[in-house]
């Protein structure tokens, strides 16, 4: 696994990051992971998700299963945000996907960047 979760309780964050091919499978094991943590399920940290270096590897069928999910923990979820920081054009494009699907959907404020600068500066204004 690929992947590292650090939580910056300056800001409010949790820093997921995850480098190589990203395939459903663990982006479920990082979710798990995720989910167990109180600061984000219980003290509203927004999430940071760094995938420079990455490539999503998911299929339209995956698509709906990470949407299903997300829905799935709408309770969590609802007014967060998440950063999401490529430097791919392949995962740039499915994470703009959901940029919109999740905040109409369950308020889950997801946005693209491609400097962690901004990323940071958007999650903690």
């Amino acid at each position: 696994m690929r992947y590292s979760i650090n939580i910056d309780h300056e800001h409010r964050v949790i820093n997921y990051t995850h480098d190589g091919s990203i395939s459903l499978a663990q982006l479920e094991e990082a979710w798990d992971q995720l989910l167990g943590c109180k600061e984000f399920t219980e003290q509203s940290f927004n999430l940071l998700s760094d995938y420079r270096g990455g490539k999503l590897i998911l299929s339209k069928e995956n698509l709906k299963f990470v949407n299903d999910f997300l829905r799935s923990v709408r309770v969590i979820l609802e007014g967060k945000k998440q950063a999401v920081v490529v430097d791919d054009p392949v995962s740039t494009a499915i994470s703009i996907l959901f940029e919109e699907k999740m905040l109409l959907d369950i308020k889950f404020k997801v946005k693209t960047f491609s400097t962690m600068e901004a990323a940071l500066k958007w999650l903690v204004q």
